[in-house]
């Protein structure tokens, strides 16, 4: 199960991802609605979507001509389904038989386009079924035109009431006085026998519809699932992206990047720095300091995790990643002060929850700055048993934290790089030229949200002491802060 809010959703940029994509078709918008991470028993299936999507990552140059109007046949379709899957039990109307015509028509379009693309990027899924006989059904004179009657070549009493209908109208503008209304009344007999005749026909057009039902439908599905692979792929072409190696327990991600992130970055000049790590059953600990980018980090894994699980390519150089039974968030969450709990209490009780959760299966577990909300000697405590115990779980766990203590409990530990390579008389020459009212954002472009795999024991870095010293902190309050260091 995967317990991600939406709040949460949006957080990690994942909401971010699904509202840039911009299907064609109403079938291809019903996919992205439905969208879900798979299940590890559907790996099968999420390994065809993901094969899929590379080969038309790679062949849709090769086909970019019919693919070009293939979409734009798309995008001038309209939802039929809930039409064709009433058609199965009810008569349908003369609107919604024009409606399913329309449709037909758009198949008959597509197919040879169709052709053309597969005969390209072989995808591995059903075909694009023929519905020609259905739509001779509801276009007997075979010219094709978008437009829907009760033709009389339907029924041979349709056309002699018609017929008849014609001449009473014909003979009714002669007449006048009594003989004028007999006319009218026998109109109106002869109109109501034809209203009964043409919903005879309706009813029989749609019996005879019946048995193309399914290829319609399928044929619904089909698009659908084309439309959002194309969006898809539009996605790697906008973002970078890889095919990822599906793995039974381990996680490993190169050159990952966060899209809402990068963007938002682009615009202010600057540049996403790609993370990478390694993940196992057990506890990994993330440790940094504040401004440290740990919970960037933090987002960027899960997004990706969930991309890859979702079907898409996640954003990065190089993914192995293994399906999940659950994916569980725990963050300071905002909603448990709304419910009259502090944000120290809302983690605990979410805590407990996931945990009964983690025995269900093989889950993802991500803790950002767990037992933040209480004092440092406590939550550094608490934060050492959670991830003692968490490391002993099957369960991938990524912790981030700023407490000293926590890694040599957990099974590798990662750090952020942040001002560790520093060159601190250089930063100081430019905060000198700069003013210090532009300090704190001089400080972040030399920060470097880079993580690394720490080995042997290591406390979290104190990055906090050096922005002080720069930022020109009261010089007796920080050698104050050096003793206690």
């Amino acid at each position: 199960m995967i317990e991600l809010s939406f709040q949460q959703q949006e957080n990690i940029g994942f909401r971010y991802v699904l509202d840039s994509l911009s299907p064609c078709s109403p079938y291809g918008a019903e996919r992205v609605r439905a969208l879900r991470p798979y299940a590890p028993a559907e790996r099968e299936e999420l390994r065809r979507q993901l094969l899929n999507l590379d080969r038309v990552v790679r062949g849709q140059s090769g086909c970019a001509a019919p693919l070009g109007k293939f979409q734009r046949v798309l995008m001038t379709m309209k939802d039929v389904r809930r039409i064709a899957e009433r058609c199965r039990e009810e008569a349908l109307g003369e609107i919604e038989l024009f409606e399913l015509k329309r449709f037909l028509i758009q198949c008959a379009e597509l197919l040879p386009l169709w052709n053309e693309i597969q005969a390209v990027l072989r995808l591995d899924c059903a075909p694009l079924r023929d519905t020609a006989a259905a739509l001779d059904i509801l276009d007997p004179e075979h010219n094709r035109v978008a437009s829907f009657y009760v033709s009389e070549s339907y029924s041979a009493r349709l056309r002699a009431l018609r017929k008849q209908k014609r001449e009473l109208e014909e003979r009714i503008r002669r007449a006048a006085g009594e003989e004028k209304e007999e006319l009218q009344r026998r109109r109106l007999l002869v109109a109501a026998d034809e209203e009964h005749e043409e919903g005879r026909v309706r009813a029989a057009l749609s019996e005879s519809l019946r048995p193309s039902l399914p290829a319609m439908l399928a044929n619904m599905d089909l698009l659908g699932e084309l439309d959002l692979t194309l969006e898809k792929a539009a996605m790697t072409a906008r973002w970078g992206g890889c095919l990822p190696e599906l793995t039974e327990d381990e996680a490993e991600l190169v050159g990952m990047r966060n899209p809402v992130i990068a963007d938002a970055l682009g615009k202010r000049g600057k540049s996403f720095t790609p993370v990478s790590i390694s993940l196992g059953r057990g506890a990994t600990v993330l440790t940094g300091a504040n401004m440290g980018g740990k919970s960037v980090a933090m987002k960027t894994t899960v997004l990706n995790l969930l991309l890859c699980q979702c079907g898409f390519f996640p954003v990065a150089e190089r993914v192995r990643a293994p399906l999940f039974d659950g994916i569980y968030l725990i963050s300071e969450d905002l909603e448990s002060v709304d419910r009259g709990l502090s944000s120290f209490g809302g983690e605990i009780v979410r805590f407990n929850q996931v945990v009964e959760k983690l025995r269900g299966g093989f889950s993802l577990l991500l803790l950002d700055e767990f037992a933040r909300g209480t004092n440092p000697d406590e939550g550094a405590a608490i934060v050492q048993a959670v991830t003692e115990y968490l490391d002993r779980q099957n369960a991938v766990t990524l912790l981030a934290t700023h407490y000293d203590g926590v890694a040599e409990h957990g099974s590798a530990h990662y750090q952020v790089i942040g001002l560790r390579d520093l060159d601190l008389a250089q930063v100081r020459a430019e905060l000198a030229a700069a003013g210090p009212e532009d300090g704190v954002e001089l400080i972040a472009r030399h920060m470097n949200y880079g993580i690394y795999r720490v080995e042997g024991p290591q406390n979290c870095p104190r990055d906090a002491l050096n922005i002080c010293r720069l930022l020109g902190l009261d010089g007796e309050i920080l050698a104050r802060i050096e003793r206690a260091y």
